[in-house]
Parts: C-alpha cells; structure tokens; sequence
C-alpha cells in the first residue's frame, strides 16, 4: 500500500506492485505516480517509425476486435475478425446472409427475415428469396425485416408476376432498383403439381413452358408468342 501522505520529491517502493513498477515517486502533495524510468517504446510499421510514445494504445477498428491479455511476464495482443461486419468464409459458403425465406402464408404479401437483420433497403442490392406459398399472380409486395412493403415485379420493373413466376420453396434471385424488388430473369416455366399453364398474354410474352412427361410419354415445349395479327398463343416447339 503506498502511504497516504508525501511530500514533493519523496520515493517510495511498493513491494505488492507488478514487477517493472515498483517505484512511486511524489510528485505533488499526498500524490504518487509509479516511475516507470522515463523510457518509450518506438513503433514501427513496415519498418517505418510511427513514434516514439510511453504509451502504446490498440483501437478496434471496423470488422476488428483486440483482445489484451497480461500474462505477468508479457502482455498478448490478439486481433480477430468481427464476423457481424466481415464476411467470412463460413457464412458466404452457407448463403445465410442473402437468404431470405418467407413464412407469411400469402401469396400477394409476403415478408421475410434475414441474419443478419437487414438494418435498410439500398439500391442493387441483391438477395435470394425463397417463397412459402404459390403466388396468386398480379400486384405483389415482399417486406423484409419490417422495412416496408416493395412491389415484386417482372425484370423489367413494371410487369407483375404471373402466377407460375413465384412458386413455393423456389429460389428467387431478385435485387432492389430503389423503388421494387425485381426478379432477375423470368424463370423457366415448368409444368408443377397444382399449377394450371397461364394463358398467353402480353405479360408471358417470350415465356417457355416446359412438361416433363412419364416413362414412355414425349416431354412438351412451348413458347408464348403472338402472330401476326397480334393474337397471343402458346406455340408448340417439341
């Protein structure tokens, strides 16, 4: 324990301090600082002096962690990666951070989360949405994370869905324009159990639809396309 009074100029050496600092010096009435011999440490980086300092301060930057630990003998300075800002191996490898699949129940407003939560919308950002229900084709919407509903459409932006564009437990790539979530391209259309082939229209235009037949039965392949009287049918390609 150092003595509760001094004097400017008195010395004293704790016993029960750390080695290396065991000197106090009183520096002004009734007040001690420990001596540590007026030396400094000099930082290098790449070979290059940064400074000369008595102090040698470590601070966390982004995606970075430090963990000091003092052993008695030595002080262990330990840097790791913060995996809630840096991308690692691990998480891109799962596809967990751009998943984002749906449990709503509804097949024109579906929500979504994410992990980790999406804090905003940013224009191009791209996810991989995955559908709990068919939808109803028409006006659709896709929240995530209660940021707000965004119209789900077409790759162009304007179209609406059709009813074969969004199935259950299909992975959707979509991205964010800054207004509605756009699916990247128009899937393939292929025949699934419960969905009736849409009519050809101006909204399937360019549209393939695939059936994949039984043993022993030919497949189907089709084309939405108008002729030209502009009359829209589904055009038999094998």
């Amino acid at each position: 324990m150092l003595p509760a009074l001094c004097t400017v100029g008195d010395m004293f050496f704790n016993t029960s301090a750390a080695a290396g600092a065991n000197l106090y010096a009183c520096i002004a009435s009734n007040t001690w600082a420990v001596e540590t011999g007026g030396g400094s440490l000099t930082v290098d980086v790449d070979g290059t002096t940064v400074g000369v300092r008595p102090i040698l301060n470590f601070v966390a930057g982004p995606g970075i962690l430090n963990t000091l630990l003092d052993t008695g003998s030595q002080i262990n300075v330990q840097h790791t990666a913060d995996t809630a800002v840096m991308l690692s191996k691990a998480a891109a490898q799962s596809g967990s951070i751009t998943r984002c699949a749906s449990a709503s129940g509804s097949s024109t407003a579906y929500t979504c989360s994410m992990s980790p939560t999406l804090s905003s919308y940013m224009v191009g950002m791209k996810l991989t949405w995955q559908a709990d229900v068919n939808g109803a084709g028409g006006p659709t919407t896709l929240n995530i994370d209660t940021l707000g509903a965004k119209s789900l459409k077409l790759a162009d932006g304007v179209t609406d869905p059709t009813a074969i564009d969004v199935i259950a437990g299909r992975m959707n790539s979509i991205w964010y324009d800054g207004s509605v979530f756009r699916l990247v391209v128009p899937p393939l259309m292929a025949a699934v159990a419960g969905i009736v082939q849409p009519a050809c229209s101006p909204a399937t235009r360019g549209r393939l639809w695939f059936i994949v037949s039984a043993s022993g039965v030919k497949d189907g392949l089709s084309v939405c396309a108008k002729d030209a009287a502009d009359a829209y049918a589904w055009r038999v390609l094998y």
